[in-house]
């Protein structure tokens, strides 16, 4: 292509300016995935309660002295941060002076807070019009409930599916839900992007916490609706597969799970293993090793119990059999993928490390 402009696939978000005003995880997330990617971000935080509330969100074996929490590190790589009282005329004057130099804004501002603040979507776009405004909120705009990852978790049906019995629930130990709305906004963001690239319009953005909530549950919402099934806590099993999450403990104590999807790898799981060719037709069928999935598993630990967990992956990794051991974060960060995922810089005289919110790479 004739006068092509140059483009840097590692920062192509370069030139790009983006207004932080959000806090905790969906929204800082948001902006750190434009950071990582070449943009300006400038991220606002209220002075008057010592930043954003994640610098104070510290494991007990941290500093209680330093300015930031690991936490905090996890959402705000590459920002500028300022920390301003948005009561005073100043700070407002500095603010309305970055918007306007924009392209992005992104806020979960409260509507009561958004309107005290003068911070309203529809207003900031009125006055940018070239402007993206992104609004994260709990509900909905107009809904004052306050957002939480655990009060979502309980309230879309999370909870209620976790854990390993009714009760035993558990929730997921990362902000799933503020995460999955985090890739709504981007994805909004980029489809705005595109829009202005078309049309030289900016767009507002409306993000829910509910909504990205809802849109995860994905083939557990599929099997309510068609079948009215209502998922019971299984600790690591899938509802709808076997073996498929079933946990095993080798001879030497290792233990690791199995993902077998369908019926052919079952089978030459099943061969593979030197288990009694007459009892095949007994689990030759996903629906069969669902409903005899107690008797399966024992039958299957028997066997990877008198073995190492060496012997064990001699056996699935040339069969190609999908498991994995259980690793802990220690065991994670062993590896070299994870390790090219981790991300250094320094906060506020602090050093600290972050997982890349990048996982993809393009040529």
């Amino acid at each position: 292509m004739k006068n092509a402009i140059p483009f840097d696939d590692n920062r192509p978000f370069s030139g790009l300016k983006v207004l932080d005003l959000s806090s905790v995880l969906a929204g800082p997330l948001t902006a750190s995935f434009f950071a990582e990617l070449g943009a300006d971000v400038v991220k606002i935080e209220n002075k008057l309660t010592g930043g954003d509330a994640t610098r104070q969100w510290k494991l007990a074996s941290e500093d209680a002295e330093s300015p930031v929490s690991a936490y905090y590190f996890s959402a705000n790589y590459g920002k500028k941060i300022r920390l301003l009282d948005l009561n005073l005329l100043e700070a407002r004057q500095e603010v309305e002076i970055l918007m306007a130099q924009s392209d992005i804004i992104v806020s979960n501002f409260q509507k009561k807070v958004a309107e005290k603040l003068n911070l309203l979507p529809d207003e900031i776009i009125n006055k940018y019009p070239g402007v993206i405004m992104a609004q994260l909120s709990a509900y909905d705009f107009d809904d004052p409930r306050p957002g939480y990852d655990l009060v979502m978790q309980g309230d879309t049906g999370w909870i209620s599916m976790n854990g390993t019995d009714i009760d035993h629930l558990a929730k997921l130990p990362v902000a799933i839900i503020d995460i999955f709305a985090a890739h709504q906004m981007k994805e909004a963001i980029l489809i705005a992007l595109y829009k202005k690239i078309r049309t030289g319009v900016g767009s507002v953005i409306h993000v829910s916490l509910y909504k990205s909530a809802i849109s995860g549950l994905a083939n557990q919402a599929s099997n309510y609706l068609m079948q009215h099934h209502i998922p019971k806590p299984l600790g690591t099993l899938h509802p709808n597969i076997a073996p498929y999450g079933d946990i095993f403990t080798s001879k030497d104590k290792i233990r690791f799970l199995l993902a077998v999807g369908s019926d052919a790898q079952f089978k030459k799981l099943w061969f593979t293993l030197n288990l009694p060719p007459e009892k095949y037709h007994t689990f030759d069928d996903n629906s069969k090793r669902l409903n005899a999935r107690g008797n399966l598993q024992a039958t299957m630990q028997h066997v990877f119990g008198i073995q190492k967990f060496e012997s064990i992956q001699q056996i699935l990794e040339p069969n190609n059999i999908p498991y994995c051991c259980i690793k802990d974060l220690n065991g994670v960060f062993e590896d070299s993928l994870a390790k090219e995922m981790i991300k250094s810089q320094t906060i506020e005289n602090k050093t600290g490390q972050s997982v890349s919110s990048i996982a993809f790479k393009i040529k």
